[in-house]
């Protein structure tokens, strides 16, 4: 190793970095072999302590409520009758989560990397009185779990200590592929941030130097009294918007099994593994609190607030910047950002980023603050491209406004500026591709399939109606399921792909187990390409559902102030302050959120998708017919409104179920986009005023 490195041309600092580096590699295949040794033939053990109760009647029963809608729909009322019933339920068989307390800190269940076998299991004086039998009465959900569950037809006590559980522990081969990728991934960004650095900037400087930047005029900066006290004025009003929005709130309304993954830092990427590790960053520097996911709704939006006032202001000098307050008073994003989930973190993401963008090209900055700028957009969007999924459609567009706001002022001739344009788009799409597959795949600790439920839902749309049973393979089904039980399920829920392949419900419906499917993505295309007018038909039912719809999640003071009740839930939340495991209004609360839920203003997507759609034709028409009104904040428009109007496509083609949350950031891209052509149009007015003035001083 020394020898080869030697004979490289490197700095004695990058040989040192490569040197460590190996030298970790050789330690973690060690340490993981002689792990791997040690627990082949030893014996550990674990105090069980019951943790919380799980009546498995009234837990079926409430799954079975959210098979008949998720809260997110107009169904709230039915939803809410269904789990009364079932809390109704008075239970005869009583099941518990028993939390496994482990001696030994490292020969234990850890999720993904560590797996127990139970052998024998030494009951407490208590627990033996109650006849449980042997160890055949503990019963594992999953191996790499800290939890046991224990039914029984008599109660026991929360906190209990039930006896003392002997098992074997296995160390999985996910813990050295992980630890390898976590060193190669340190060893890719340290390559990238060695070399892209060192290329971009050169790059870059020999671009400046053959294409100079025009600079623009900074005169905007000399603020008098009345533009400092606006400023200020405004800044406070806003964080006391945000102060208020975060005391009416706290902590967030966060039951859902979505957001319990990122807080509970799951990292098999069944949903965005990034949050996780976001997540596990802030409990490492301020402890474990649930609020966090809740300031990432707010803190953005009133960010995005704060650069749309400021910028409008600077720019026109007028003080009715203060009426871009308006997105407050809609109920779609108001009330939405009371609760935790990514689908709303999203859109607020999206909405400070894009309305940082419109400040640069609103307000001149000197070189060292548009430098600052730059980098806290470029982490803006960097996080909302690994908030979702599906975020790339929302992102990627911004590419036009960056590329098209380094190129402009330079000189180029149309030819050469049309060529480097799309140089850079491309660049960026590559770029934004890039990060989307190979940062959640160093970052993903065992497997996950999301996709599996909405391409089989759009294979049976374009094969059920055609009754041909060939586009799904016979390997691929329960030994119990078949063709029939694929028409039949189509049939029945024509909507929604989740009872085709969830793992966390349908059990009796599922026709194909959960995990990797074979082929699954080249029998999609091909039943599109088979039957391209059943797969139309079938696309058009979601676009009708999901782009004309009321917005959901917007919940009344009651349903805010909801508990969890799912065992999982429940222990997840015990390792956190008890004052934030729900929503707790006092009166005073009460009261004010209730007056404003009353009058809430609600817009139906539909405004979004036509509001993004509008300013993207309205503007491409005049960059095509007017060229001497070309700029920046024209692009912007357009870009915003692009990126809207081809995520509603985009979400519509790649939705499993029609939940208007995966609509959500629609309108707030909508509303920018309306907002930047407005600024547009007052730039135009602007500039209009300032020839006027030259022609009649000339």
């Amino acid at each position: 190793m020394i020898e080869i490195l030697k004979s490289v041309r490197l700095s004695k600092g990058s040989k040192i970095a490569i040197s460590v580096w190996f030298i970790l590699l050789m330690l973690v295949v060690i340490i993981f072999l002689a792990l791997r040794f040690m627990s082949k033939d030893r014996i550990d053990y674990a105090d069980m302590i019951v943790e919380s109760e799980a009546s498995p009647q009234v837990i079926a029963c409430k799954e079975k409520c959210k098979e008949i809608g998720n809260i997110d729909r107009n169904n709230l009322a039915e939803f809410n009758a269904c789990e009364k019933a079932c809390e109704a339920i008075v239970p005869t068989i009583f099941s518990y989560n028993v939390r496994l307390k482990f001696e030994n800190p490292i020969f234990r269940a850890q999720k993904h990397f560590v797996e127990i076998t139970p052998l024998g299991v030494e009951w407490s004086d208590v627990a033996k009185s109650l006849n449980l039998g042997g160890i055949e009465r503990v019963v594992q959900d999953s191996k790499d779990s800290h939890f046991v569950v224990i039914t029984l037809d008599s109660p026991l006590d929360i906190g209990q200590n039930l006896g003392v559980l002997s098992y074997k522990s296995k160390i999985l081969s996910n813990t050295l592929k992980y630890s390898i990728k976590q060193l190669i991934l340190i060893l890719v960004i340290g390559i990238g941030l060695w070399v892209l650095p060192v290329s971009c900037r050169a790059y870059f400087a020999t671009f400046d130097r053959k294409y100079p930047k025009i600079t623009q005029d900074s005169m905007l900066f000399s603020f008098s009294f009345k533009d400092k006290t606006f400023l200020s004025l405004s800044a406070v009003v806003i964080l006391g918007l945000f102060v208020f929005h975060f005391w009416l709130g706290y902590p967030g309304f966060h039951i859902s099994g979505d957001t319990y993954n990122s807080i509970g830092l799951a990292k098999n990427n069944a949903h965005p593994v990034f949050i996780a590790y976001v997540m596990q960053f802030l409990y490492f520097i301020f402890g474990k609190h649930l609020y966090y996911l809740f300031l990432f709704n707010l803190v953005p939006f009133y960010a995005g607030l704060l650069f749309l006032v400021w910028g409008f202001y600077i720019r026109f000098r007028s003080v009715f910047a203060i009426l871009l307050l308006f997105p407050i008073f809609i109920g779609n994003i108001y009330f939405q950002n009371f609760i935790q989930y990514h689908s709303f973190a999203l859109p607020m993401l999206l909405f400070c980023g894009y309305a940082m963008v419109l400040f640069m090209l609103l307000v001149p900055l000197s070189a060292r603050k548009t430098k600052i700028m730059w980098w806290l957009i470029g982490i803006v969007f960097f996080c909302a491209i690994l908030w979702r999924h599906n975020a790339i459609f929302s992102v990627f567009p911004v590419s036009f406004v960056f590329v098209y706001m380094w190129l402009c002022n330079r000189g180029i001739n149309t030819k050469e500026f049309v060529k480097k344009y799309i140089n850079g788009v491309i660049a960026c799409a590559i770029l934004c591709l890039c990060v989307v597959i190979i940062v959640p795949r160093a970052l993903t600790v065992g497997g996950s399939y999301p996709a599996n439920h909405p391409f089989l839902h759009q294979i049976a749309g374009a094969c059920v109606p055609a009754d041909d049973s060939s586009c799904f393979k016979d390997e691929w089904y329960y030994p119990h399921k078949g063709w029939e039980d694929i028409k039949a399920l189509y049939e029945k829920y024509p909507l929604n792909a989740d009872p085709f392949n969830v793992g966390w419900g349908y059990d009796e419906y599922r026709p194909i187990p959960p995990g990797k499917i074979d082929k699954l993505y080249s029998q999609w295309l091909k039943a599109i390409l088979k039957y391209p007018i059943n797969f139309a038909q079938h696309e058009w039912r979601f676009l009708q559902a999901m782009w004309i719809q009321n917005p959901g999640w917007i919940f009344d003071s009651k349903a805010l102030q909801g508990k969890a009740w799912h065992p999982w839930h429940i222990s997840l939340l015990s390792g956190f302050p008890e004052s934030e495991r729900s929503v707790i209004f006092t009166p005073a609360q009460e009261k004010i959120y209730d007056f404003l839920y009353e009058h809430r203003l609600l817009l139906n997507h539909f405004w979004g998708v036509v509001l993004s759609f509008g300013v993207m034709i309205l503007s491409l028409i005049l960059w095509l017919v007017k060229r001497d009104l070309r700029n920046g904040l024209l692009m912007f428009s357009f870009g915003v409104g692009f990126a809207g109007f081809f995520s509603a496509l985009f979400i519509v083609l790649f939705t499993p179920v029609t939940e208007s949350r995966y609509m959500s950031p629609i309108l707030p891209l909508g509303l920018l986009a309306i907002i930047g052509f407005i600024a547009f149009m007052l730039d135009c007015k602007a500039r209009h005023r300032a020839d006027s003035v030259v022609d009649v001083g000339g």
